[in-house]
């Protein structure tokens, strides 16, 4: 008899955990063998050298047990979350979802595809906060429009992740990441400036054939793959459905006025200095940055108990408060995930193995004596390589910059696109990392709305996604490339080449 194989899985926590001891074992072995590397500070241009940490050492282990508790406090997606899980149990138990959405039965599902990605790039513009607000917010679009939750999570990563490189305006990490720019030309062209908008032209092109290219991927490849869940019915209530609008718009004013500049009493969430308007709304020191997330919760517990009251799908403060702690139900996974990757992530992190490799990564692309689209190509390949090891977008570029934008300089590469080159190669490499802390909150958002009881794995969901990932990445290299053959302005007076 023909013996059946079994195939073995393991879950996203055991696959954590694996992750976790391998980083491990490997800094043994690499601290050994004097693993090392040299980093130039981008501003007073010194070098640095970094080595590898073994974390089986009495400072590693010290640090793994007694940090473990502060590193997974200290991840920035926990509170918002938690926010975001409130206000979307809100709108849902109360009914508003069901009456906003009512309408859009007959939209065909590509143009909810469309939608998702289009609102996801767009949606950038907010950072990091906005996996964790559309998460659960798409999820629930696509459970009221009879379409499974889990393409929706899955879109608006893809959306989000791929897409973080485009979109309709310049943010404040353009204006982080323009400045390190900046820094590293100096020498080299000290003409140069970064513009805010100097790469709009194709981040909104980028946008636009993303959303498109990405519509008609995900409607062939992930749709196919991943069953309808069917809708509950709500009481529905025009009235209340009006008023609540009322106050809607009322409470937006008021939040769009607190970021309006020069009007009297306005401004109250700006920061008092920043060198741009998105500086003084995102900015560190901006109250609009962490004042936002709590206006927005105000704005829906609002809302939902107005509609909820109203059209009676909420008949008492009871069951309001009753509701608010339905919001935990099923999200076990996206904490326990977290609480693990917060270790996996702070091995890779203390040992310094993401930091070593990505500096030996970056001084090979200095090395390299190739132009035109090879050296773009070849840049790309090594900055997907380097965020794929370590998916931090700020800090990849405070090591790359002193090294690449001299480089691309003296290949007649303007700052700017090279500065685009890195953007694109950094939203390819989150979509293959497990390393991103967004990929694992996406995976507790699958568990959650997952209502088939599915095997979600963590590669395996990499997996699946990959036909789409794979092409949109393809796309981005292409249309990199290609600009840069074709000469187009990359922005407001700025072409890819000196």
């Amino acid at each position: 008899m023909k013996r059946v194989r079994r195939k073995i899985s393991f879950g996203p926590i055991t696959v954590m955990i694996i992750i976790g001891v391998a980083v491990s074992i490997l800094s043994f072995i690499l601290q050994k063998i004097g693993f090392q590397s040299t980093v130039t500070d981008p501003e007073t241009l010194e070098t640095t050298v970094i080595t590898v940490r073994n974390i089986f050492s009495t400072e590693g282990l010290r640090y793994i047990l007694g940090n473990s508790i502060s590193n997974f406090r200290a991840l920035e997606p926990l509170a918002v979350i938690v926010v975001s899980l409130i206000a979307v149990t809100i709108l849902e138990v109360s009914g508003l979802f069901h009456s906003v959405l009512k309408g859009f039965h007959g939209v065909r599902p590509w143009m909810i595809t469309f939608l998702t990605l289009l609102v996801s790039i767009a949606s950038g513009i907010l950072g990091d906060y906005s996996y964790a607000l559309l998460f659960p917010f798409v999820a629930i679009v696509y459970k009221y429009l009879n379409r499974d939750p889990k393409l929706g999570i899955m879109t608006v990563f893809i959306g989000l992740t791929l897409g973080s490189g485009a979109g309709f305006l310049y943010s404040y990490q353009d204006v982080v990441l323009g400045t390190m720019a900046e820094t590293a030309s100096l020498d080299v062209l000290s003409t140069y400036q970064f513009g805010h908008w100097s790469m709009i032209f194709m981040e909104i092109a980028a946008a636009i054939i993303l959303t498109v290219a990405g519509t008609f991927l995900i409607e062939k490849h992930l749709s196919k793959k991943i069953k309808r869940t069917e809708e509950k019915e709500w009481i529905h209530s025009p009235k209340a459905v009006k008023i609540t609008m009322v106050i809607f718009i009322l409470l937006m004013l008021v939040l769009i006025f607190s970021i309006i500049p020069g009007l009297p009493l306005s401004g109250g969430l700006l920061a008092s200095e920043g060198n741009s308007y998105m500086e003084r709304v995102f900015g560190e020191n901006s109250p609009f940055r962490e004042g936002f997330l709590v206006f927005f919760m105000g704005i829906t517990l609002i809302c939902g108990y107005v509609y909820g009251k109203i059209s009676r799908n909420i008949k008492s403060s009871k069951e309001y408060n009753q509701a608010i702690s339905l919001t935990f139900q099923n999200t076990g996974f996206i904490f326990a995930g977290l609480f693990f990757f917060s270790i996996m992530f702070s091995i890779l992190e203390w040992t310094n193995i993401g930091d070593v490799v990505s500096l030996k990564l970056i001084n090979l692309a200095g090395q390299s004596q190739m132009s035109g689209i090879f050296l773009i190509g070849f840049i790309m390949l090594l900055e997907i390589l380097i965020t794929i090891i370590y998916p931090v977008t700020t800090h990849n570029w405070t090591l790359a910059s002193p090294v690449l934008i001299p480089l691309l300089i003296r290949a007649n590469i303007s700052p700017s696109f090279g500065l685009m080159i890195f953007k694109a190669a950094d939203s390819i490499g989150k979509c293959f990392t497990p390393f991103y802390v967004f990929f694992i909150v996406m995976l507790g958002f699958l568990y959650k709305y997952d209502t088939q009881d599915e095997d979600i794995q963590l590669f395996g969901t990499m997996k699946k996604m990959i036909p789409v990932t794979l092409w949109l990445s393809v796309i981005w290299i292409v249309l990199v490339v290609g600009w840069n053959l074709l000469g187009l302005q990359i922005g407001l007076n700025t072409a890819p080449t000196l």
